[in-house]
């Protein structure tokens, strides 16, 4: 009996330890951009009718005892973050369930990624990418050269157009022009995605394969320029957790310190 108090409170610390460090990667998170927070989930491991000797006689159900607790699984939660405005043209954020494709470029990683984050640069060589280099899928209607326009605007349905600079014989900017369209992605179950890191997400066979469509349609979502996604995490929430957390852990390591002296005094009554 007192080896399984032992190994309960020691799975119950193990459990408790993987809550604390997900807990402390979700606040260490807080402020990145677009970051999607974890949630430990457990469940008791198998339980074991007790023997007859000393326990009063019943037939069913047989009298049962727990061995401690596992931790069964890692949800990402997907909930989208508050919208904030950064004032910056090729700052987007997806008001929706959708993500940007994102490939890299000259890399003989083949692979495709995909991400809420949408802090995107023009190149050197004129390509939309992501703060890791990454070229941003776009339909581009021709060429584009980002050089030879002033402003770059993005509607809700990521529709693309661009004014081109003043010419000598010209007073003022051209009107606006259609330069390209911006496709997102979605999912079945994009709480399966794999997370890479640096905000990029892969597909896995849980997950589902990626569906592609404009923005604005099929639940995908809408573009909204000029604006970042903030991580979903609640500092109120996740520190409430973090405290249950060690009082839970610090229970089991009691339970562990109880159960050993217990197990001493035995062994010097015998003595």
């Amino acid at each position: 009996m007192i080896i399984k108090t032992l190994a309960s409170g020691a799975s119950g610390m193990r459990a408790h330890q993987v809550k604390l460090d997900i807990i402390g990667n979700n606040i260490a998170n807080v402020n990145t951009t677009a970051f999607k927070k974890s949630r430990a989930n457990f469940a008791e491991i198998v339980r074991q009718a007790l023997g007859d000797e000393g326990v009063p006689s019943v037939d069913n159900p047989r009298p049962e005892e727990g061995s401690g607790v596992m931790t069964v699984s890692i949800a990402r939660m997907m909930e989208q973050g508050d919208l904030i405005p950064t004032g910056r043209d090729l700052d987007m954020s997806i008001d929706g369930q959708g993500f940007f494709k994102v490939i890299p470029i000259d890399s003989d990683d083949d692979q495709e990624y995909y991400t809420r984050d949408g802090h995107f640069f023009f190149n050197t060589d004129g390509i939309l990418v992501n703060a890791n280099g990454y070229e941003v899928e776009v339909e581009w209607n021709e060429e584009f050269d980002p050089a030879k326009y002033s402003t770059i605007s993005v509607d809700e349905k990521g529709n693309i157009r661009g004014v081109r600079h003043s010419t000598d014989n010209e007073d003022q900017d051209s009107a606006e022009e259609p330069l390209g369209q911006i496709v997102l992605y979605a999912f079945p179950v994009p709480g399966n995605l794999f997370n890479k890191g640096n905000n990029l997400f892969m597909e896995t066979e849980t997950s589902g394969e990626p569906i592609s469509e404009e923005p604005g349609t099929e639940g995908m979502g809408f573009i909204r320029q000029g604006y970042i996604e903030r991580s979903n995490v609640d500092l109120a929430t996740e520190m409430v957790g973090m405290i249950e957390a060690q009082r839970a852990y610090a229970s089991n390591a009691r339970t562990i310190q109880t159960a050993d002296e217990m197990w001493e005094r035995a062994n010097n009554m015998r003595k």
